[in-house]
């Protein structure tokens, strides 16, 4: 999938934040790595805002606001659930980024001597 410029941008400044980074690492890895507590039993079906929230110790509307950020960039899915809102990565977008900024910024020569 071919994305334009500013969808590029778009994406790459929603991952030049190390916050959002550390969101994405644990939704990918599907509840907190980071401390010795288990996801909260509400959101025992995948990562949900509150298993965010406790896992980097920040107020909600900050973390609202970093997945709002990595959502309209198109690198979360969110999926409803009665009143839980669950989060997983989207990798279709993520792969056309990296594809996208590879076949824009890598020297021809250097994209056929790695394949």
């Amino acid at each position: 999938m071919a994305l334009t410029i500013e969808q590029l941008a778009l994406v790459a400044k929603a991952l030049s934040d190390p916050i959002r980074l550390r969101i994405l690492d644990l939704v990918k890895a599907g509840y907190d790595e980071l401390s010795a507590s288990p996801p909260v039993a509400c959101c025992s079906g995948g990562v949900c805002v509150c298993d965010i929230q406790d896992a980097l110790d920040m107020a909600q509307s900050k973390v609202s606001y970093h997945l709002r950020e990595l959502k309209q960039a198109g690198l979360l899915h969110e999926t409803k659930q009665g009143k839980w809102n669950f989060y997983s990565i989207n990798s279709q977008t993520l792969d056309a980024f990296l594809q996208n900024m590879h076949m824009r910024y890598v020297k021809d020569d250097e994209r056929e001597s790695n394949p």
